[in-house]
């Protein structure tokens, strides 16, 4: 038989939900790959790492290596006010100076940011290994010994939904041909109330993970300012950077989760519209067919789980020392 192509006309809103989805999985494909192992060995490590008690000698040993970071990022700080405080004198100067002046300030511009934003995590590492420190000696009546335990609770059950969601991309959705419906077929076999809150539960997983995997990429490489969000630490800014990373995170996910349950899903609406028309759009059809943006996720889960298990994060107190080395050198 032979296939015949039909051209069709879709919504102004549709075509736009197609577009936003497009643009989103450029994100979704990073900051999810990303995120996917690191929620959950993040959560497993913050119980191995949770604050214990210290004797005298022990506590003395720590405050006094918190105390010489705390140092360092004092003069970090100061050396890195002088040389924005020059920096704006120079750009001044190079706005006279012609357009190599201009091309200069731009680069001291771009450099003085990346810093920061490397001050900014250093202090932000610091602030943590001060709070557990802090935990762990003075405050140890009014911390919760029970938090731990739930993040390791909450570490288990995420480990256990990233592994389901890696198997069943690798042999549901990469495959041209898939191998098992896996997840789709576990569904299918259990009560549909149930069903609809495991979904539920695996789409609303993937967004945390989206969080999570900017905050992990942002810390490492430092191309992005870090947001982090915190119980009464929080900053309106950072609510909403995270608010809007969700916004354009979730028409991406939905689309991933009607191609990953497409079977159990087959005859939904949210199917329909991504799998039947946003799917089947002029342009971004190749992306979508051709499994581009779900490769690239993979990939990037891969090197993620590599970089996690087999390299060693330099010790933050080696970082402290890296950063105001380079501060120093530019005096």
């Amino acid at each position: 038989s032979e296939s015949e192509d039909i051209t069709l006309r879709i919504s102004f809103s549709t075509f736009f939900a197609g577009l936003m989805a497009w643009v989103g999985w450029f994100f979704f494909a990073i900051f999810g790959g990303v995120g996917l192992p690191a929620l959950p060995l993040d959560l497993i490590l913050g119980f191995i790492n949770r604050p214990r008690y210290m004797n005298p000698e022990e506590s003395s040993e720590a405050k006094a290596g918190i105390q010489k970071r705390i140092n360092e990022m004092v003069e970090a700080g100061e050396q890195l006010k002088r040389f924005r405080e020059e920096s704006g004198r120079l750009d001044d100067s190079g706005l006279s100076s012609g357009v190599e002046g201009v091309f200069n300030s731009l680069k001291d511009s771009r450099s003085d940011r990346k810093t920061l934003r490397e001050f900014k995590a250093a202090v932000f590492l610091l602030e943590k290994d001060v709070s557990d420190f802090t935990s762990a000696s003075s405050a140890s009546e009014k911390y919760n010994p029970l938090l731990p335990w739930i993040g390791l609770f909450a570490g288990v059950f995420s480990s256990v939904i990233s592994l389901a969601w890696i198997c069943h991309i690798a042999v549901f959705l990469l495959p041209p041909t898939p191998i098992s419906p896996f997840l789709n077929a576990f569904l299918m076999n259990i009560p549909t109330e149930i069903g609809i809150i495991i979904v539920s539960i695996f789409t609303f997983y993937l967004l945390l993970c989206a969080i999570k995997g900017c905050f992990k990429f942002g810390l490492r490489f430092l191309c992005m300012a870090i947001h982090p969000m915190e119980h009464g630490k929080t900053y309106m800014s950072s609510f909403m950077f995270n608010v809007a990373l969700i916004l354009i995170c979730c028409l991406p996910v939905i689309q991933f989760c009607t191609q990953a349950f497409s079977i159990y899903a087959q005859f939904s609406t949210a199917r329909q519209l991504f799998g039947v028309q946003i799917e089947n759009l002029l342009f971004f059809s190749f992306f979508w067919r051709q499994k581009i943006f779900i490769y690239a996720m993979f990939a990037i889960m891969i090197v993620t789980v590599i970089w996690l298990i087999l390299l060693k994060a330099t010790k933050r107190e080696r970082n402290n020392e890296v950063l105001l080395e380079r501060l120093r050198g530019r005096s």
